[in-house]
């Protein structure tokens, strides 16, 4: 996710703000300015000990739609494949989607069935579910 001038100032001048006064509340000019982030449903951290260090804002962006935690021990192929899992497409929709095989998806799929410890794409879709 990009995020434009504005924020950019903004996150500054609320990295300012808590470096001169760190237990006084942000400014609520401040957070109004970054209230666009929080429209778009993004999750905003600031680290301030790297920020000292390296004179600038360290932000951290997460936008909505990430992948759900459960998926943490796949690659980044086989999230790529359970997302549209999740999204309910067949093993031809996502081999016609990455370009390869159904016999390549095939693999994939259990690989990520495997890694999860479950046992069917249902399973997959259910446990989506549950961690939203």
């Amino acid at each position: 996710m990009s995020v434009d001038a504005e924020v950019v100032d903004a996150l500054k001048n609320a990295l300012d703000d808590l470096r001169e006064t760190p237990q006084a509340p942000i400014p609520v000019s401040v957070i109004e300015a970054l209230a666009p982030l929080a429209a778009r449903g993004a999750k905003l951290k600031i680290d301030l000990e790297a920020s000292r260090t390296i004179g600038a804002p360290l932000i951290t962006i997460v936008g909505q739609g990430e992948d759900p935690g459960f998926l943490a021990p796949l690659t980044p192929r086989q999230k790529d494949v359970a997302r549209l899992i999740i999204a309910g497409k067949s093993n031809r929709e996502i081999a016609k989607e990455f370009g390869i095989s159904i016999a390549t998806v095939k693999d994939h799929v259990h690989a990520v069935l495997q890694r999860l410890n479950l046992r069917s794409r249902r399973a997959v879709m259910a446990a989506a579910r549950a961690t939203q």
